[in-house]
């Protein structure tokens, strides 16, 4: 039995990524992060937001801009 993926709002996920909710928001509207399931105060987060929020920070710590993260981003899957 597989156990259940983690979910987290809005604000979980921007302090377990070390981010701001805005950075999150601002993201997710660059293309860099997929948007959650729903909108709103409501929205959910899963592991998948979290783990590409984590690259993004490292990368950005390479000083790559976001553009080329981005292209990055692209080409992964969430598993990758």
């Amino acid at each position: 039995m597989t156990p259940d993926p983690q979910i987290y709002d809005l604000g979980e996920l921007s302090g377990l990524a070390s981010v701001t909710p805005r950075t999150v928001r601002y993201y997710i509207q660059q293309g860099l992060l997929p948007a959650p399931g729903a909108t709103g105060p409501g929205a959910k987060y899963g592991e998948g937001h979290l783990d590409r929020l984590r690259l993004i920070r490292r990368l950005q710590r390479t000083h790559l801009p976001l553009a080329e993260i981005r292209r990055r981003l692209e080409r992964l899957s969430d598993a990758e």
